[in-house]
């Protein structure tokens, strides 16, 4: 009898001691801890993609590069296409205008190649000015296609 109260003393202060480190700051501060770290790494995954536009470059051929290009204000269509032409390592040519500068050839795909030309979009819209002239906002998408001229 004597025997079973003292395994019963000892079941309870290895509840009690267990129970005080969890709730005390031991265990229960270390999980907290992780959890917090988790949700601060996450937040700032968030952020960073709300700070990005994305790109497309399409060449009419079934190659479709899309990349996600860290938004800066004041930019234009035409510093997303270099920035992203950049990363991917796409040569880019280009001449430049009165009214702006015209993408000639990214890649391998030259204007006027198949009756195709360099075309671009902003959140699927055309737009009626050169590339370096749209100023694009936090969140667009800007697709730069090789396809036939609808002019």
């Amino acid at each position: 009898m004597k025997k079973n109260i003292y395994i019963l003393i000892g079941i309870g202060l290895v509840i009690f001691v267990g129970a005080w480190l969890m709730f005390s700051g031991g265990l229960w501060r270390a999980t907290a801890v992780n959890i917090s770290e988790n949700v601060k790494e996450n937040t700032a995954v968030i952020e960073l993609a709300k700070k990005e536009v994305i790109l497309i470059i399409n060449n009419g051929g079934g190659n479709i590069n899309t990349i996600a290009v860290e938004f800066k204000e004041g930019m234009a269509a035409f510093d997303l296409l270099k920035d992203g032409a950049e990363k991917l390592t796409l040569p880019l040519k280009t001449k430049n205008y009165d009214a702006g500068i015209f993408i000639e050839a990214i890649g391998d795909k030259k204007n006027g190649q198949d009756g195709k030309y360099w075309l671009y979009y902003v959140n699927g819209q055309l737009p009626v000015v050169a590339a370096d002239k749209k100023e694009i906002k936090l969140g667009d998408k800007v697709e730069f296609k090789f396809e036939k001229s609808p002019f």
